[in-house]
């Protein structure tokens, strides 16, 4: 009887380490830049994952990284008087904005 516990025990362990194995490979970053139509950075822009409240703000230098579902399929990117823009996701990990001014 003891030796069932101890095997019980050992595969619930195995099981909750698998899981949060699995968990963690359903995560990947994005990370980018943002621009303005000259070039400059843009601080304070959304990127946001289409359809969800996943979302950041590009810092001072219109740098971003984002933790994104792997399921997650366009970036979406929103910042007052500019163009919204959708990006598709695929298999980047490095997504850039270049705005244009509405």
């Amino acid at each position: 009887m003891q030796l069932f516990a101890s095997s019980i025990k050992l595969l619930w362990s195995l099981h909750l380490v698998l899981s949060v194995f699995n968990l963690q490979q359903q995560q990947r970053t994005i990370t980018g830049k943002v621009t303005d139509e000259q070039g400059l950075p843009l601080p304070g822009v959304n990127i946001m994952v289409k359809g969800t409240s996943i979302g950041t703000i590009t810092d001072m230098d219109g740098n971003y990284s984002l933790s994104v579902p792997a399921s997650a399929v366009t970036l979406v990117f929103l910042f007052v008087g500019m163009e919204t823009q959708e990006v598709a996701i695929g298999n980047q990990s490095t997504i850039n904005g270049n705005y244009l001014a509405i």
